[in-house]
């Protein structure tokens, strides 16, 4: 997941980061509307977070500006923070475009999981599992099953498997690939995500799923919308070769 975090909330622990990390979420800051702006229009983010308390000078509190500013030029699921016990605040937030609203401190794990449901339902999943045939994934639990048995992959082939799945058969350019897994500050050559397909694909054929992740020419990776024929392609020699 790429996050863009505009403010300084939610995460602002020291230790923030690497938790955020091991989730398997990337994520990039901007401390101001410009800033914020600059990043979405270059960055193809997954959910942006902002912080309703922070006022831009000459605005009123009451005016949302950052997250006007943010929908005026983007579509991307924004989950807004605010300290406010107004509803009122609540509610001109979500009707201005925010797809949710934290009102008090939570844990890592109950705004992750918030994030996580913004995230699925823009993408027009209703779960936390994927599915795509034989092939589950679950983004709370970080796990991945065919026909219900354990793939064992490393986070980033998870993270991209994950971004796959999310989109639905839309292929997603080698460029977005990376900045999903490593964030926007410095990534690695491009080569680096042929690597990890290849990785990925080796695993998952291994298990009676080849080819699920295709390779779309001059457009980037997609997961194929119906894996079951290719898995039939494979022949008996292939599923029993997993088992």
């Amino acid at each position: 997941m790429l996050l863009l975090q505009i403010g300084d909330r939610p995460f602002r622990r020291a230790g923030d980061t690497a938790d955020l990390e091991t989730q398997g979420v990337n994520r990039e800051k901007a401390e101001s509307i410009q800033d914020a702006i600059a990043l979405i229009e270059l960055y193809d983010f997954d959910v942006v977070t902002i912080d309703l308390d922070i006022v831009p000078n000459g605005a009123s509190a009451r005016d949302h500006a950052v997250l006007r500013a943010v929908r005026a030029v983007s579509r991307v699921p924004i989950v807004a923070l605010t300290t406010s016990a107004d509803p009122q605040v609540t509610i001109r937030a979500l009707d201005l475009g925010a797809d949710d609203v934290l009102t008090r401190l939570c844990s890592l794990e109950e705004t992750l999981a918030r994030l996580r449901a913004v995230v699925r339902r823009t993408e027009g999943h209703a779960q936390t599992i994927l599915r795509c045939g034989p092939l589950e994934l679950s983004m709370s639990d970080r796990t991945v099953r065919i026909d219900g048995a354990p793939v064992r992959l490393g986070p980033k082939e998870f993270a991209l498997l994950e971004l796959l799945m999310l989109k639905r058969g839309r292929p997603v350019n080698k460029t977005a690939c990376l900045s999903h897994l490593y964030g926007v500050d410095e990534y690695p050559d491009l080569k680096t995500i042929d690597v990890i397909v290849c990785r990925l694909r080796r695993k998952l054929a291994a298990c009676g799923l080849p080819d699920i992740v295709a390779n779309i020419w001059g457009m980037g990776f997609a997961v194929k919308p119906d894996p079951g024929q290719s898995r039939l392609a494979a022949g008996p020699t292939a599923l029993m070769a997993a088992e």
